[in-house]
């Protein structure tokens, strides 16, 4: 009987976790608050982007690697509001979202050594690869990841 219940309860376990399809890391940084809402001084928009790509198979490790060291770098950027990854449990691919002051901002970050580490050595092949951006109201972030993932689909 004992046996039959650990069984049981490992099973609902474990559909209640994979039912959830995605793990990340949420909406965090130097120019957000949960309970305040954008605290960077901005102007009346900010800067939206959001990537999608799929690591090759076997390359898990050093994708995670360079991802920690990205997001470790994170806040060393000016002009970040704030940033969002996303994982499936079960594949290889990874969305991110991150939120900035300006175009500019963005633009600095992708310049930056732990980025450019970890496109050239992450292992996401460019045809996995997309990515979108939108302007929009400091009152609009945290942005969400179903938003996220409707700026994808429909960027060109």
């Amino acid at each position: 009987m004992k046996l039959a219940l650990a069984l049981a309860l490992m099973v609902i376990l474990g559909f209640l976790f994979l039912s959830r399809r995605h793990v990340g890391y949420p909406f965090a940084g130097p120019g957000y608050d949960p309970a305040q809402g954008v605290t960077l001084e901005v102007g009346k928009e900010v800067f939206v982007a959001v990537t999608e790509g799929q690591y090759d198979k076997g390359q898990g490790k050093i994708f995670l690697r360079q991802l920690r060291q990205v997001m470790d770098s994170m806040p060393e950027n000016p002009g970040l509001v704030g940033f969002a990854v996303r994982k499936q449990i079960l594949g290889r691919k990874v969305w991110t979202l991150s939120v900035w002051k300006d175009e500019a901002s963005l633009s600095h970050f992708l310049r930056n050594q732990a980025h450019r580490q970890a496109v050239s050595e992450g292992g996401i092949p460019p045809s996995t690869f997309r990515s979108a951006y939108t302007h929009v109201s400091p009152e609009e972030i945290p942005f969400s990841w179903q938003e996220a993932v409707a700026l994808l689909e429909t960027a060109p």
